[in-house]
């Protein structure tokens, strides 16, 4: 997979890929990235990408002719999945993470700023509007940034034990179960005795039970997709009623 993002500041975005766990599948070959500044697709002399709208002079746009020029020198532009992060979009969550990451299709950020771009280049090309929730931000590198990554840990050979994308809570539909370290006791907080205890399959129940708990507490609509053990009657009829 190619992801290419399209940026006023693609040189800030690329730092952040080149560390850590990105960095280390990035050099295993799973994923290549592509970083392009918009400014070298603005013919004038003062290189301007953006412009008020019109009716109004408050804000800018990106320019539809300095975008249009941008995706065409894409090669195979109409084959590959293009992304516009914007609160008006669908919410990304871990599903349409793993539908994007088990496509494995090319993917191309825009990268918004300001009030935004002309509306005409969804009328010129096959964008997806995706949105992060319902908040502003100043601009669009950190949400792109967020799905990228999001993708590119779950893409077939990007983690060594790919059991570690697959077991995350959040991808079974709950929320992580509690984890703990040295000391075992701290200020008469200890570690519970089953997760020291060594018996897996007692250790197995104990996280289900923990993180079906505290799903039902914060986040009780993520139980709506869970098809796993222990969701009784009473939990079905909590998340019904926070449905209604």
């Amino acid at each position: 997979m190619n992801i290419t993002f399209i940026s006023l500041f693609p040189e800030d975005m690329e730092q952040y890929f080149v560390k850590g766990i990105i960095k280390k599948i990035v050099d295993k070959g799973v994923v290549s990235l592509s970083f392009l500044d918009l400014r070298t697709f603005a013919t004038d002399k003062h290189r301007r990408v953006d412009d008020y709208p019109f009716g109004k002079k408050q804000g800018m746009l990106l320019k539809v002719d300095v975008l249009d020029r941008a995706l065409a020198s894409i090669e195979n532009i109409d084959q590959k999945r293009l992304i516009y992060l914007c609160p008006s979009g669908d919410i990304f969550d871990q599903k349409m993470a793993e539908q994007f990451s088990l496509e494995c299709r090319d993917i191309v950020f825009i990268i918004g700023y300001y009030e935004g771009v002309d509306d005409r280049i969804f009328n010129l090309y096959d964008i997806q509007r995706v949105s992060m929730g319902n908040f502003v931000l100043s601009s669009g590198e950190l949400a792109a940034m967020t799905v990228a990554d999001s993708v590119i840990r779950l893409l077939p050979g990007a983690l060594g034990n790919q059991l570690s994308a697959k077991e995350d809570s959040i991808s079974m539909g709950l929320i992580e179960y509690p984890q703990y370290t040295h000391p075992r006791s701290y200020q008469n907080l200890d570690v519970p005795d089953v997760v020291v205890s060594g018996d897996h399959e007692k250790l197995r129940q104990w996280r289900l039970k923990e993180s079906l708990q505290r799903t039902l507490e914060r986040r009780p609509l993520l139980l709506q997709h869970y098809n796993g053990d222990m969701l009784t009657d009473v939990v079905k009829d909590r998340i019904n009623s926070c449905k209604e």
